[in-house]
């Protein structure tokens, strides 16, 4: 849906809900996206800090493929974390994905009202 130049990215598997919520939105070649570690089933991989890191990373992957980029192309992630002692295991995890230089990131540590919920990502990317 494109409102004002600006295209919303639904979330996977609810694209047919009236959410008053997006998973990311495009403006020109500007991408801006932000992923949980919700699994293809759409339940949430509620696991280690490195296995919700690797879904959200596979999720960028294909999330991003769709809306003309990849992960190539990102200029900066802010990774949330709900423990900032998992902040070890969110790196070796980036580190298989991005294993030379990759791009800016930075990591807060937060509260999410979902239990369980570790890892929480938004890119900023360019497509095309």
């Amino acid at each position: 849906m494109v409102t004002n130049s600006v295209e919303w990215l639904p979330i996977p598997g609810k694209e047919h809900l009236d959410l008053p919520l997006s998973m990311g939105a495009a403006h020109g070649s500007l991408l801006v996206m932000t992923q949980i570690p919700q699994q293809e089933d759409g339940t949430l991989n509620l696991g280690s800090a490195e296995e919700q890191t690797r879904q959200v990373m596979r999720n960028f992957q294909v999330e991003l493929e769709k809306a003309g980029s990849s992960l190539s192309q990102v200029l900066t992630i802010t990774i949330y974390v709900a423990d900032v002692a998992d902040a070890p295991a969110v790196a070796k995890v980036w580190g298989e994905f991005y294993p030379g230089r990759g791009p800016g990131r930075a990591t807060l540590g937060v509260a999410f009202p979902t239990p369980g919920l570790k890892v929480e990502m938004t890119a900023f990317a360019i497509r095309g």
